[in-house]
């Protein structure tokens, strides 16, 4: 996998260099014919060339481009000027309009003027493709040690189990790592799947933002508050039904649970882990089943930003209108 991630970064390079080299001859093509024809200043032209004799970038070609549009003569400036607004489409839809009000334009000064931009907001649109994709590239970097060192983080309990024979005695300290930890995980995820819904909305400033660590660390502590928040919700029992864990909370629950794992250990029944045979008030009554939902409904609260807003929201409400009847 790293070889063919190597191999895929070095292909992208190696085109990226094609290309550039491309566009270089096809400027040096362009001033050696505007040479050969005469129609401008040959010590300007051999300036302007010279500029090419340097350090390979895209810095350069588009400078040289852009200054190569004053030095047409009138026939290469309406051909250039008719080719150019076949790319209009690539740009911004008002920006394309505009150009392509100004198709019947005759005044070659005019059409000068508005060759000389419209190369400029090719050139923008190009530069902006390409700054995307460059942080799109480190966003996904960053996304993805994120999400891996959530991921150990998480099973980082059963691997200090396996390796170092070592158990939580502290379940509430154990229900809250994990609780927040798979929040984190739930948070990573929802950003590796909305990576190009998220570039394809963002402006080139947006982006460069949200490609940021900081800004990715950031929506990882938003996951794990998400998820200890959802942990503290169902312990509480503001959040209960089948479909969510349930906690001990009297000393009778406690004296029926305890009696039923004294029976399951008679019986000879195996459990995978002590916690799973651990009970106490504020634990979780199934212990194999419980801690399952809990992740799951913490990895949501994790994935969705929007779920515990809106559940603390609607709580709210309802502690308002009781309060209010």
């Amino acid at each position: 996998m790293q070889v063919s991630a190597i191999l895929t970064v070095n292909q992208l390079i190696q085109r990226e260099q094609y290309l550039l080299n491309q566009s270089y001859q096809n400027l040096r093509a362009s001033i050696n014919r505007l040479m050969d024809s005469g129609a401008a200043s040959s010590e300007q032209l051999t300036r302007l060339e010279s500029e090419l004799d340097a350090e390979l970038s895209w810095a350069t070609a588009n400078r040289v481009e852009l200054a190569l549009v004053d030095y047409y003569d009138d026939v290469k400036l309406v051909t250039e000027w008719q080719r150019r607004l076949a790319e209009v489409d690539n740009l911004p839809t008002q920006i394309a309009g505009f150009y392509k009000e100004q198709r019947q334009e005759a005044d070659l000064a005019v059409i000068r003027s508005l060759m000389s931009r419209l190369v400029f907001d090719l050139q923008w649109v190009i530069e902006s493709k390409r700054v995307v994709r460059f942080n799109e590239n480190r966003m996904r970097r960053n996304i993805v040690a994120t999400f891996l060192c959530a991921f150990l983080l998480f099973f980082s309990p059963s691997i200090s189990r396996v390796l170092f024979s070592l158990e939580f005695e502290n379940l509430r300290f154990y229900y809250t790592f994990t609780a927040a930890t798979a929040g984190i995980l739930g948070a990573g995820f929802s950003q590796l799947t909305s990576i190009q819904s998220r570039m394809q909305a963002a402006t080139v400033d947006q982006v460069r933002a949200i490609s940021q660590l900081g800004y990715i660390l950031a929506r990882a502590v938003v996951g794990a508050g998400a998820g200890l928040i959802m942990f503290y919700l169902v312990q509480s029992g503001l959040l209960s039904g089948a479909f969510f864990p349930e906690f001990i909370h009297t000393p009778e629950e406690l004296l029926q649970y305890k009696e039923s794992i004294n029976l399951l250990s008679e019986n000879s029944y195996a459990v995978s882990q002590a916690v799973e045979s651990t009970y106490a008030i504020g634990t979780l009554a199934q212990p194999a089943q419980g801690l399952s939902l809990l992740i799951v409904w913490c990895l949501l609260a994790g994935f969705s930003e929007k779920m515990i807003p809106g559940i603390l929201t609607s709580k709210a409400k309802q502690a308002t209108d009781s309060t209010d009847s």
